[in-house]
């Protein structure tokens, strides 16, 4: 996977915030593309990326989801698997690591 991802900006770490631990840009080759935005999580052992999301909008408002009573989200894209969303993450902490 590390070859996939030719380029990436220096992921911006935030405060301790559940499992956020920071964001990234990623370049993937092989479609030219660069996504902005991508949300690096991490609880335990697992780690994940997570592509950006737009907010649920109800009635003017930032929707809740029911079940979690936390803000809404729709996927603007996806990953195939969270395998490959793992994959994406090592990509990117391995492409920061040897740039340092």
């Amino acid at each position: 996977m590390t070859e996939r991802v030719a380029r990436h900006e220096a992921h911006d770490p935030v405060p301790a915030k559940g499992t956020l631990v920071g964001f990234a840009v990623i370049y993937i080759a092989e479609l030219r593309l660069v996504i902005g935005d991508v949300a690096l999580h991490q609880k335990g052992a697992s780690r994940w990326a997570q592509l950006p999301a737009k907010p649920v909008v109800r009635d003017g408002k930032h929707a809740v989801d029911e079940t979690t009573m936390k803000p809404a989200y729709t996927p603007l894209l996806a990953f195939e698997s969270r395998a490959f969303s793992a994959a994406v993450w090592s990509a990117v902490v391995d492409t920061a690591e040897a740039a340092a």
